[in-house]
């Protein structure tokens, strides 16, 4: 608890147990260090917090409700601004100290993810990841920095292998890394992903810019021609059986650049559906 803070006392709705009760435990990260588009998904985990209450607890597709669940809400690591190395460590640490739990961690900028993924490999360490996203954050370094949300997923295949992380949704990215993905990682589209089979446990990472711009346009580097909300939620209704998802994130949402918080509203409502199609 000494690395973490309550920064509002508004918490994630449900928050209806103490942490060492909880099942499900949400973790804000406000960092953005690396931000090379737009800044200020720093402000992202208050804000997707408070738009969390506008929404209804239940769920009509999944038939389910979050008062279900036994939820805490753990806080916002305290980030070192200017300093990505240190800020990654904490984010490490944070993490491990819930990674027995589901953990749901709300960024921030994606390199966030890496740590994350670290911290949860002590007790999953086949862990593969399935990534939405417009971009693949494949590139070895930006300039001159190999720690990056451009370059998150090329450090965590990296660590975790051939063909263990899944990208879905990617439609903006440079030759070398479409190159490096349909080498090393698996590359499908969002059709077909439902055909994919998962095995193992599976952590998914959710950068909001998969969305077109239309529907989540306070992103930090948004890309034209995206998913629709509803694709989204319908392929999370129809990959769900069968998955053993041990946790995820969200990540990019960009409050400074939102429109009337639709893109923090729907952040949380991929939250709240993914929890209820998840976590079981």
């Amino acid at each position: 608890m000494s690395e973490l803070y309550v920064e509002d006392p508004l918490a994630f709705w449900c928050n209806n147990y103490g942490l060492s009760g909880a099942e499900v435990v949400f973790l804000g990260v406000p960092f953005d260090g690396t931000s090379s588009g737009r800044s200020g998904s720093r402000e992202a985990p208050n804000s997707i917090r408070a738009m969390s209450y506008s929404l209804e607890t239940y769920s009509a597709s999944a038939r389910r409700d979050l008062k279900e669940l036994k939820m805490a809400d753990y806080g916002n690591v305290i980030v070192s601004p200017g300093d990505t190395g240190e800020s990654l460590r904490r984010i490490k640490a944070a993490v491990a100290d819930i990674r027995e739990k589901f953990p749901v961690v709300v960024g921030g900028e994606h390199i966030i993810t890496l740590p994350v993924v670290q911290a949860l490999l002590r007790r999953h360490p086949k862990l593969q990841v399935l990534h939405f996203d417009a971009h693949l954050d494949l590139k070895e370094d930006y300039v001159g920095n190999r720690y990056s949300h451009v370059t998150v997923m090329r450090r965590l295949a990296e660590i975790l292998g051939h063909k263990m992380i899944v990208h879905a949704g990617a439609r903006s990215f440079s030759q070398e890394e479409h190159e490096f993905a349909r080498k090393n990682d698996v590359l499908k589209p969002v059709a077909n992903l439902a055909e994919f089979r998962f095995k193992g446990p599976v952590y998914i990472t959710l950068d909001m810019d998969v969305f077109d711009p239309a529907f989540a346009p306070g992103v930090s580097t948004p890309a034209p021609a995206g998913m629709l909300p509803q694709e989204f939620f319908s392929l999370i209704e129809s990959i769900h059986d069968g998955m053993e998802v041990i946790g995820f994130d969200v990540v990019e949402v960009c409050p400074p650049n939102d429109t009337g918080n639709v893109t923090s509203l729907l952040a949380a409502k991929a939250i709240k559906e993914m929890l209820l199609a998840f976590k079981h």
